[in-house]
């Protein structure tokens, strides 16, 4: 588990890589450099702006759902998601609850 100690926005010196999109933060780009630890040991990593607003909105993030390419991840699980068919009248499980 991750637990965050610090965080401030920062103009990035030098490319960086997100931690939860893993795509590149541009130099001279505003990012959140964060400070943190997991398993006792020290980490230190960069978010975009946005993948940072994402993170805070979002309680599945909190706890142990942030870790490295986790945005990526629950994008590709959204996009899954997508692609079921939920207008078919034949479900595979029990929907309603009768008192017959």
């Amino acid at each position: 588990m991750i637990d965050i100690r610090n965080k401030k926005m920062v103009t990035t010196r030098k490319a960086h890589m997100c931690f939860a999109c893993v795509e590149e933060i541009e130099k001279g780009k505003s990012a959140v450099y964060v400070n943190a630890k997991e398993d006792e040991k020290r980490i230190q990593f960069h978010l975009h702006e946005e993948c940072n607003k994402t993170i805070v909105k979002d309680q599945w993030f909190a706890g142990s759902g942030l870790y490295k390419g986790c945005i990526k991840d629950a994008e590709k699980t959204m996009e899954g998601l997508k692609v079921i068919d939920f207008s078919s009248e034949e479900l595979p499980f029990f929907v309603g609850c009768t008192n017959e």
